[in-house]
Formats: C-alpha cells, sequence, structure tokens
C-alpha cells in the first residue's frame, strides 16, 4: 500500500461526493485478501478506472486485512530488470463508510471513504484537499 499512497498522493481530480453503493451486501466483511484490481479518479461525477498493470510480471499486490484492527500489504516494484517483493504492517479502523490505515512508523494515516463493500469487491475513493481524488477498487482472493 505503500506504493498505493504515492499514487494517492499524485493523482490530481476534481473531489466529487459519492455515496457508499446501495448493493453493499450488509454482512460483508473487510477482513480478507484484497487483490489491488483497477485505480483512477473521478471527472465530472463518473469514475475513471484502468486495470492496474504490473510491469514484468511481478506479483500483484494484496492487501490482507485482519481481525483485529491489523493489515499486512504484500506489493512488488519492478526495478533494475526485476521485480522485489515488499511487506509492510499497520492498523486499520473503521467507522461507518469510512476507513483509515495506518502504516508502522508512519504517523499520519490515510482516510477513505468506502463507495462499495461487498464479498467480492472494495472501492475506496480518499480525497486530499479540495483538487485530489484518487479511487482504488479490490477484488477479494
Amino acid at each position: 500500500m505503500k506504493k498505493l499512497s504515492i499514487f494517492f498522493v499524485s493523482v490530481l481530480a476534481l473531489g466529487l461526493s459519492v455515496s457508499c453503493s446501495s448493493n453493499d451486501d450488509d454482512n460483508a466483511s473487510l477482513e480478507g485478501k484484497w487483490e489491488v484490481y483497477q485505480d483512477g479518479t473521478i471527472v465530472d461525477g463518473k469514475e475513471k478506472l484502468t486495470p492496474v498493470v504490473y510491469e514484468g510480471g511481478c506479483n500483484k499486490d494484496v492487501f490482507e486485512i485482519q481481525a483485529g484492527g491489523k493489515f499486512i500489504d504484500h506489493y512488488s516494484q519492478y526495478s533494475n530488470s526485476k521485480c522485489n517483493d515488499y511487506t509492510e504492517n499497520g492498523t486499520w479502523t473503521r467507522k461507518d463508510n469510512k476507513i483509515t490505515v495506518l502504516y508502522e512508523g508512519d504517523t499520519s494515516g490515510d482516510n477513505g471513504e468506502i463507495l462499495v463493500l461487498n464479498k467480492t469487491t472494495l472501492k475506496i475513493k480518499y480525497t486530499y484537499g479540495v483538487s485530489e481524488t484518487y479511487v482504488v477498487e479490490f477484488k477479494r482472493i
């Protein structure tokens, strides 16, 4: 997710309010393993998402949300013609459709709005300031 945090800050778009999806499952849980599937922005009230491409055949990024407010972020980065795998830990909290993730050693967390949560899909919108919005969609694995 550190890699995603970089995306959060670097993506600029008009920040728009989007409510939680009506197709959310009442008993869907955040806990589980989630593969990063698509990401993008919201422009003129419409999501502009594209599939995440993993350069050089690297492993897919997986965000593992555990019980007790813990998470493990598994991600790969391609550099010098090879894939390097990394793991980072942190904590998460949820209140209604708001989620906060905080990496170990970090002092400020990323605050997001859950747009979709069901048995197969988790979609979160992050807004930074008034003009930066980032949307990431995960698929449960």
